[in-house]
């Protein structure tokens, strides 16, 4: 189950989500907002690793920042436009596999992965602790190296009927100072049954504390 929510206009939305249930793999990314076409890029990152490949690895970033390139490119775009291209995109990204009772996952940046058996949080990453967030999260970028030290993996075992939620910043800071007040993870896995139940659990969590920004949450059920 996966679901957005807009945090300002919807065609503003700079996350994506991919899946393949059949391979038990889910991705999100968070483009960042003063980067070019993020939009782009963080769809580019999500559908690579849906699609098998590992987009943290050097060849296959290699490729990606080629395929960025071929997609934003435009000679009618004015000067102003393609100065802002040159500067480049970047995004957080979080993939996650599930495979029986094993999972394996892998990120950069502040998109966070819930690990829940019942109410109870299991583990979370790559930030722990709602109070780790910042206007500057690590990130990928179509240019320049890819810091080893920024990358976050994880893995481990899943009993049956634990819940991997995946969370873009605005809702994962937002799960992870409930967790600190009252000890427990708001079930946001209960409000995805549609696009309007999620917007509105958006909107009344908006008036609880959660960030008017891009929110996007991704339910993996085992």
């Amino acid at each position: 189950m996966a679901d957005r929510a807009q945090g300002r206009q919807p065609e503003e939305n700079e996350d994506s989500v991919a899946c393949d249930a059949a391979l038990g793999l889910v991705a999100i990314s968070d483009g960042a907002s003063t980067a070019a076409r993020p939009e782009v890029w963080s769809r580019l990152l999500t559908e690579s690793y849906t699609a098998g490949a590992d987009p943290l690895t050097p060849e296959v970033l290699a490729e990606l920042r080629q395929r960025w390139h071929a997609a934003v490119r435009d000679d009618a775009l004015p000067w102003y436009a393609v100065a802002k291209l040159a500067e480049g995109s970047a995004a957080t990204f979080l993939g996650l596999r599930v495979d029986g009772d094993r999972y394996a996952a892998t990120g950069v940046g502040d998109s966070c992965l819930f690990h829940l058996s019942g109410e109870r949080l299991v583990s979370v990453g790559p930030l722990e602790d709602w109070t780790q967030f910042s206007r500057f999260p690590a990130l990928i970028s179509t240019s320049g190296d890819l810091d080893a030290a920024a990358i976050w993996r994880t893995e481990g075992e899943a009993a049956d009927g634990d819940v991997f939620v995946l969370a873009t910043d605005a809702v994962a800071q937002h799960l992870l100072r409930s967790h600190a007040c009252d000890d427990v993870v708001p079930a946001v896995h209960e409000h995805l049954d549609s696009a309007a139940d999620f917007a509105a659990y958006v909107e009344r969590e908006r008036g609880r504390g959660l960030a008017n920004d891009d929110s996007t949450v991704c339910v993996v059920l085992t």
